[in-house]
């Protein structure tokens, strides 16, 4: 117990040692900040009193210097005014004008208003007194006293150089000091005086009234100076009136000469600063310095002997209060982080103090670049109604304060902010300050911004939408609409409104919408109905749509489509009208090519049986103007059938590989003839870069230089030329566009008509001798071709030169061979004669034929041939005749009355003979769909009449060589 006493007894000596400790050092420490004060209190007052002296001196000799530069200013005015009116005078011989400038005096009055008082001109007889007012009205009077009997004090007299103009300004000096020193601020507790004729006065109400007393010591040595010319600096005591009584003053002077004026003294502009005011904000500020630090000293005694107390708790309440702050300024860190914004601090006159490091993130700024901002630097374009909306909160005295507008970053363009504000008051609920978070919101602005065009753009849409719009719940309750046009309902939308669908629309139309609506919301996908409903102004009909809106709502979108109805119908009507014709036109081409071509293949035939008899020149003469003109006549029903193909865009193409340089020979020699007959010289160049052979659709190609060609051949002068030319460019891999050109020296084309070529039945050069002939569907049907095969004609023409007609293609470079040789087989000879055709290919042939020429021709050749074939004169007889007898071949037409041929082949094919028999068709039908028609239903070939000597002699061996490879 002794110990623990005495180790409790040695504790508490120790912590009273300490506490006296602490009090001793306590006051030693304010004992000595008491002294420091008093000595720096001494410094500093000394200081500002020199500093006041030096402020004084400057003011009182800026005064003193401008009053003396304005008097110096006003007395050369007056003179270069008196001389300047003497010189107006004395500009001729005349008497003196007696007249003045008055602009000039007013103006003269104007700018010495302070000064002068009144201004005398004397010119002559002419005297006048002129004064300028306060309230800057200008008077003239009449001066009946001469300027030199004046008698004047305070006057500045000035007489011209010739002495004939005189001035005499009177000038008013309490007034003019009086508001000359107005000008210059001296600060609270100062007084300006001016020493005039031996005395200090004070200005007041423009005059010099109030004599100012000086001690008599100050006195005397402020007027030794002032009378010697020299400035001063003094303290003394001064008397400025009853109601201040003696203060102790500091004296600043500077004594100025106004030598124009009869004075007994100089004059001096007197400053004055009462001393005690300079340093008693200071004294009033250490005062209670010294009274806090005695203040201090009590409590220092009174907390110390609690502090070993409460050290402990407050220890540890300040550290949870620490990690407490720092907790929450990391959330509020973090949250300003999220939130992109900052925090700044205003005081009472909207100034901002402090603001978060923060706006460097949202402004670009940094803190002291932020502080330095005023509003209109910091806000966008509506810094004035930011300042205003403030400023009313504040009137209001509300606590908060909400605005958003745009923020000006440092780089970049300026951004949407969203401010709030919470206003502080004082306790006489003046306003304090504000603490304020500005947030950078710029994303969510402009999704809102886009949000509220999209609304603005689909609510145009809407307003121009001719469409009907209802809202519905999963039911098929109605719950809004948009309606453009009542006329259109069964009902007014608004009588809709809480009603199902099926209430309103009933019958089979009812019962359709319905379906369609819980296809809808059971699916989840559009369901379009179309809804015929008999309204007040008629019968409409209606496309409606049904899909979600929501898990909750469905829409319906409904457009009358009444007029579509009505198109369509008279659509199909048209449709209908057209393909009508187009068969009427199809049949009359038919017919019309089976009447032209039936006897034109009795005629060519007949002809080129007869060639190979014996014949005179003249009779072979003859007979090959006969062949030349059923030739023609075929070419110019070719054309016709050709170019209605490709109108009707039946027309296709059928590539294939070959050569084009021996093709493009074979066709240059079919015009040898002709231009021999004009001596023409036919060109051909093919570029050497071009490929051996080429992928294209043979015969079309052939068909566009047939026309081309003999175009430029039949308007060619004698002795002209003409160039044939192809050029290559590969595109990619495998395709090639081939660059054709035909060039004649020619006729050539006005360029006004060369638009007319490409059309049917036209000629650029008709004359009316028929010097050139044709049906003019040469160059249409050559345009359509090679428009039908990717390319594009160009025509270049003038007259007396020539044209040039060039057109593209595309080609491939590579393929496939689709023409394969047929290989003879074994037994068979490769050479045969036209008289043994018989004997080297024994076949059993029916002809099947309603025309008499052509079945006396198609009879004469087979005899020829060496061949006996049975007749039939229609389907019925081929039948009779393959049910008596096992034919190889049969020749069958195709239009023949009672049963024709397509008819006769399908019965002829169910029969025993019939299977294996080859038919081959006779038609003049050149129509594809009708020659894929007669393959499909049984044929092996057909043949289009004028059926030529060498069709008919190729097809006897292809049924030879097949009979013989089925043999084997």
């Amino acid at each position: 117990m002794t110990r623990e006493s005495g180790h409790k007894e040695g504790k508490n000596r120790r912590e009273a040692q300490r506490f006296w400790w602490l009090i001793g050092l306590s006051i030693g420490a304010i004992l000595f900040t008491v002294t420091l004060a008093f000595l720096f209190y001494n410094a500093l007052s000394q200081n500002l009193v020199e500093n006041r002296k030096v402020f004084l001196n400057k003011q009182v000799e800026l005064a003193a210097n401008e009053a003396q530069r304005n008097f110096n200013n006003l007395y050369e005015d007056l003179i270069f005014y008196a001389n300047n009116q003497e010189r107006s005078a004395n500009d001729s011989d005349l008497p003196l004008n007696p007249n003045v400038d008055e602009a000039r005096v007013r103006r003269l009055l104007n700018n010495y208003i302070n000064l002068i008082d009144t201004l005398i001109i004397e010119k002559g007889d002419f005297r006048k007194a002129y004064r300028v007012s306060d309230a800057n009205y200008f008077s003239i009077t009449e001066s009946a006293q001469s300027i030199d009997a004046a008698s004047c004090r305070y006057c500045f007299r000035v007489k011209s150089d010739k002495g004939n103009v005189a001035l005499l300004a009177k000038l008013n000096l309490g007034m003019y000091f009086s508001r000359h020193l107005v000008n210059y601020y001296l600060g609270p507790n100062t007084t300006k005086l001016v020493y005039f004729e031996g005395s200090f006065f004070q200005l007041i109400d423009d005059s010099m009234q109030v004599p100012v007393a000086l001690e008599p010591r100050l006195r005397e040595a402020v007027e030794r100076e002032i009378r010697g010319g020299l400035r001063g600096q003094y303290e003394g005591l001064l008397e400025v009136g009853e109601a201040f009584g003696s203060q102790e003053s500091l004296l600043i002077q500077y004594p100025f000469t106004l030598f124009r004026l009869e004075l007994k003294s100089p004059i001096a502009f007197v400053f004055t600063q009462n001393k005690s005011t300079v340093v008693s904000g200071l004294f009033a500020n250490y005062f209670y310095l010294f009274l806090s630090l005695f203040a201090l000293l009590l409590f220092v005694v009174y907390f110390l002997s609690k502090y070993f107390k409460v050290t402990s708790e407050n220890n540890h309440l300040l550290e949870k209060k620490s990690r407490d702050l720092d907790q929450l300024l990391k959330q509020q860190t973090m949250l300003l982080q999220q939130s992109r914004g900052f925090i700044y601090y205003q005081n009472e006159d909207l100034k901002l103090y402090k603001v978060s490091d923060n706006v460097t993130e949202v402004l670009g700024y940094s803190a002291e670049e932020f502080l330095s901002l005023s509003v209109g630097e910091w806000m966008c374009d509506d810094s004035g109604g930011f300042s205003v909306s403030k400023k009313e909160a504040i009137e209001r005295k509300a606590d908060f304060y909400y605005y958003e507008s745009n923020s000006n970053q440092k780089q970049g363009s300026p951004i949407r902010v969203k401010i709030f504000e919470k206003l502080i008051y004082d306790e006489r609920s003046n306003f304090a300050g504000a603490v304020g978070m500005c947030t950078d919101i710029n994303d969510k602005y402009m999704a809102d911004q886009e949000l509220i065009r999209s609304e603005n753009r689909l609510r145009s849409v809407l307003n121009s939408l001719p469409d009907t719009i209802f809202i519905y719940n999963n039911k098929g309750d109605f719950l809004d609409y948009y309606v453009h046009n009542d006329e259109l309902l069964l009902q007014p939308p608004q009588k809709a409104l809480g009603k199902n669908i099926s209430e309103m629309l009933t019958g089979e139309s009812g019962e359709r919408a319905m379906r369609a609506f819980k296809r809808s919301v059971m699916t989840g996908k559009m369901q379009t109905e179309e809804l015929d409903l008999l309204l007040d102004i008629g019968r409409r009909y209606f496309e409606v749509r049904f899909f979600k809106l929501d898990d909750k709502r469905m829409i319906s979108v409904a457009r009358d489509i009444t007029g579509q109805k009505l198109w369509e119908k008279g659509l199909r009507e048209a449709k209908e009208a057209a393909e009508i014709a187009n068969r009427e036109k199809s049949n009359f081409l038919a017919n019309m090519s089976h009447e032209i071509r039936t006897p034109l293949n009795g005629l060519l035939g007949i002809t080129g049986l007869l060639s190979k008899t014996s014949l005179t020149d003249e009779q072979r003469e003859l007979l090959s103007i006969i062949g030349d003109s059923g030739e023609s006549l075929l070419h110019i029903v070719n054309d016709i059938l050709d170019y209605s193909k490709i109108e009707a865009g039946k027309m296709e193409l059928n590539p294939v590989l070959f050569k084009l340089k021996p093709e493009m020979e074979r066709i240059i020699n079919v015009f040898s003839g002709m231009a021999q007959e004009k001596s023409l010289s036919i060109r051909l160049d093919v570029d050497a870069t071009l490929p051996e052979a080429v992928v294209l659709d043979r015969e079309k190609l052939t068909q566009i230089f047939f026309n081309i060609i003999g175009n430029a051949v039949k308007y060619s002068q004698k002795n002209g030329k003409i160039a044939v030319s192809l050029k290559g460019e590969k595109l990619f891999s495998h395709n090639l566009i081939l660059h054709c050109a035909v060039e004649d020296d020619g006729v050539g084309i006005a360029r006004e008509k060369l638009p007319e070529l490409v059309k049917p039945f036209t000629q650029a050069n008709a004359a009316s001798n028929g010097e050139y002939k044709g049906t003019g569907l040469g160059l249409a049907i050559a345009n359509k071709l090679i428009e039908l095969m990717g390319g594009v004609l160009q025509i270049e023409s003038e007259l007396g030169v020539g044209s040039t007609f060039s057109f593209t293609l595309i080609s491939y470079i590579n393929g496939e061979q689709v023409e394969i040789d047929a290989e003879i087989p074994a037994g068979i000879k490769d050479t045969v004669s036209f008289e043994t055709i018989g004997e080297d290919f024994p076949l059993d042939i029916l002809i099947v034929e309603d025309n008499e020429i052509n079945l006396k021709f198609m009879g004469m050749l087979l005899s020829q041939l060496g061949y006996e074939p049975d007749i039939a004169m229609n389907g019925m007889e081929a039948i009779a005749c393959v049910e008596k007898k096992k034919y190889d071949l049969i020749f069958m037409d195709n239009q023949m009355p009672g049963m024709n041929g397509m008819d006769a082949t399908k019965a002829i094919r169910t029969m025993a003979y019939g299977k294996a028999v080859r038919i081959v068709g006779l038609s003049a039908s050149v129509f594809k769909e009708d020659v894929e028609h007669a393959l499909s239903i049984g044929m092996n070939d057909y043949l289009t009449k004028p059926v030529k000597i060498e069709q008919i002699v190729n097809t006897i061996k292809s049924c030879a060589m097949a009979a013989s490879k089925e043999v084997k």
